[in-house]
């Protein structure tokens, strides 16, 4: 699908063409949203320029992710998307960046791309420009990664007090596990907006040094401010990540004690019973020369010695603290 966000009456409009045909007077950004083949062969011949592939995108090396051709620059940075669908994956986006205009690709739904009608809608003269427009583009990515990590900071807090929570109960013993996969999630959440950071910063200062005969100052600034963000946030991320780390371990260690409590009440069962075991062992010979055979209490002398036997060793462990 094809987006044109034109220039009209000093605001962003947003166009979606029932046909291709030619591109509206006026536009400055192109967004292509799972485009076909014929959508790019037509941005293509429209504007001579080369639009990415979904292979060409998938590149990892940063030779074939940030690099200028024919006075455009090409640009693909790694965002993290379905996030609220508690299923995030890394999606690319490729821009493609002019003097004259921004051309966008992507293969997936972005939260920061969706409210940036809104966006430009409430501050129109920020967005009359293609580079203007790709730093606020930018800039709603970070804000999205910001709530991304203000969210995951809040869960943190949570699981943290559950985690060392002083109540003793069975339900919240049990709930451990439930909390080592939240943390897992959360862990491999930290990781992919590490990587998305990473990528937005060396995208940002490509464009910072590739487009600096062109790039206007209200963008260069505005880019710096991105940076700073970007920085920030990504310190933010580390300290997270610290933390999700100590939370699992002391998830494993609760878990080891409560599993080594189990062993325990086993260990000690099977010894309270050694000595019942034994007397049994002992009265069930009937030898004859035995005198307690003939004995008429016998059978309810075994009986306490038994009792007698596990209860002292009872008591033992208890003496010893090991209950």
């Amino acid at each position: 699908m094809i987006s044109y966000y034109t220039l009209q009456d000093d605001r962003l409009q947003r166009r979606v063409p029932t046909q291709l045909d030619a591109i509206p007077q006026g536009t400055l950004w192109i967004d292509l949203l799972h485009p076909s083949a014929e959508e790019e062969h037509f941005i293509e011949s429209a504007l001579g320029l080369d639009i990415p592939t979904r292979e060409e995108m998938a590149a990892i090396e940063d030779s074939s992710r940030l690099f200028e051709k024919d006075g455009a620059l090409y640009l693909t940075t790694s965002v993290v998307s379905g996030v609220s669908e508690r299923h995030p994956v890394m999606a690319d986006v490729s821009f493609v960046l002019t003097p004259k205009w921004l051309v966008t690709v992507r293969y997936a739904e972005l939260t920061s791309f969706r409210s940036f009608e809104t966006k430009s809608t409430r501050q129109p003269e920020l967005h009359r420009s293609s580079d203007m427009i790709f730093v606020s583009l930018n800039e709603g990515i970070v804000g999205r990664i910001a709530d991304i990590l203000e969210d995951a900071q809040a869960e943190l807090n949570s699981l943290a007090q559950r985690i060392f929570s002083e109540s003793d109960s069975r339900r919240e013993k049990s709930d451990l596990q439930k909390i080592l996969k939240h943390l897992g999630r959360n862990n491999s959440l930290m990781a992919k907006l590490s990587g998305s950071l990473l990528s937005i910063s060396r995208q940002n200062t490509y464009v910072r040094q590739g487009a600096n005969g062109w790039l206007g100052e209200p963008a260069k600034g505005w880019l710096k401010s991105v940076e700073r963000d970007v920085r920030s946030l990504s310190e933010f991320q580390a300290k997270m990540s610290g933390e999700i780390t100590f939370l699992l371990d002391a998830t494993l260690g609760l878990i080891n004690i409560e599993q080594n409590s189990i062993i325990k009440v086993f260990s000690i069962a099977a010894v309270l019973f050694l000595p019942p075991t034994l007397v049994g062992t002992v009265y069930g010979m009937n030898f004859k020369a035995m005198p307690e055979l003939e004995w008429a209490f016998g059978y309810p002398m075994a009986l306490g010695m038994m009792v007698g036997s596990a209860a002292l060793s009872y008591a033992w462990f208890k003496f010893k603290d090991w209950l």
